[in-house]
C-alpha cells in the first residue's frame, strides 16, 4: 500500500504541460487545474515507465482512452465539491470493476518529445481540448527536487478534470500515481528492476477522467511490468498472474 493519501481532485483545468525533449526530471506530464481557492494544483500521469527492462517492455506504458466513458460512478464525480475529496468518494479498480475498462483494449504508446505526433503527448493534448495553435505559455514546474522551466497550452473549451491518485507528499499541492496501483511483482535476487510491490492494493488505482460539454472522457494508464489477476490485496496470484497484453499487441 502506498504511504501517501489516495483522493480524487476536482477543478478546472487551466494548462496541459507536455513533456518535451531537453526537460528535466521523470517523464511526466503536467495537468494545471485550479483548486477551490483559484490556487494551481497539478495532476502529473506518466508518458514513459521507468523500468530497467530492456526492448518496449522498457519505455512503454499502456494506455487506455475511452472518449465515451459510461459508468454509474459519473453522477457521483458531478456531485463532488471542487478541489480535493478524501472520503465518499468513487474508488477505482481496474481489475475488480469490470464496468471500469477492459484491460485487453488497453495498449502501448511511445514519447515522441521531438516531433509531438502520434504519441502520448498528442493523446492528453486532444483529450484536454488544448489550443496547440496559440503561443506556449511560461510555466516553472517545480518539484522538492529541481525547478523545471517548460510551456504549456491553455484549453480551447471548459474542462472539468478529475484526477484520482496518491497526494504529493508533504506538500499536498497536487497528485501522483495516475496508473494501475495493483499487480507489481515483486523482482527476484538480483533484479534490477525497480521495486513496486509495496504500492499493491484494491481500489486504489489512478486515472484521469475529463468532463467537456457534460460529456465524460477517462485515460487510463498501467506498466508492462504489471500482471493480472490478482488477489483481494492487490497482489499477483503465483501460478495465475500474467502481464497485462500477455504478448498480445
Amino acid at each position: 500500500m502506498a504511504r501517501n493519501e489516495y483522493v480524487v481532485f476536482k477543478g478546472k483545468l487551466s494548462l496541459g504541460v507536455p513533456f518535451l525533449e531537453g526537460y528535466k526530471g521523470d517523464p511526466h506530464y503536467v495537468i494545471v487545474c485550479d483548486d477551490a481557492k483559484g490556487q494551481p494544483f497539478n495532476i502529473v500521469t506518466n508518458v514513459k515507465s521507468d523500468s530497467s527492462l530492456t526492448g518496449p517492455a522498457g519505455y512503454l506504458v499502456l494506455y487506455l482512452w475511452d472518449p465515451y466513458f459510461d459508468h454509474p460512478m459519473i453522477a457521483d464525480l458531478g456531485k463532488l465539491a471542487t478541489g480535493v475529496s478524501t472520503s465518499n468518494f468513487p474508488k477505482l479498480d481496474y481489475v475488480h470493476d469490470k464496468r471500469l475498462l477492459d484491460l485487453s483494449a488497453m495498449r502501448p504508446i511511445p514519447l515522441d518529445t521531438k516531433d509531438e505526433r502520434n504519441d502520448i503527448n498528442a493523446l492528453l493534448n486532444e483529450m484536454l481540448q488544448l489550443d496547440m495553435s496559440a503561443d506556449g505559455v511560461d510555466y516553472v514546474y517545480e518539484t522538492p527536487g529541481y525547478r523545471d522551466d517548460r510551456l504549456g497550452w491553455k484549453p480551447a473549451k471548459d474542462v472539468t478534470v478529475y484526477g484520482f491518485g496518491f497526494l504529493f507528499e508533504p506538500q499536498k499541492n497536487g497528485l501522483h500515481e495516475t496508473h494501475m496501483n495493483q499487480g507489481n511483482p515483486k523482482p527476484g535476487k538480483g533484479s534490477h528492476v525497480k521495486d513496486h510491490s509495496n504500492e499493491n492494493g484494491v481500489f486504489q488505482d489512478g486515472a484521469v477522467m475529463v468532463e467537456v460539454d457534460g460529456k465524460f472522457g477517462a485515460l487510463f494508464v498501467a506498466f508492462q511490468t504489471q500482471l493480472v489477476p490478482t488477489d483481494n490485496r492487490g497482489r499477483p496470484i503465483p501460478g495465475q498472474s500474467h502481464p497485462i497484453l500477455d504478448g498480445k499487441i
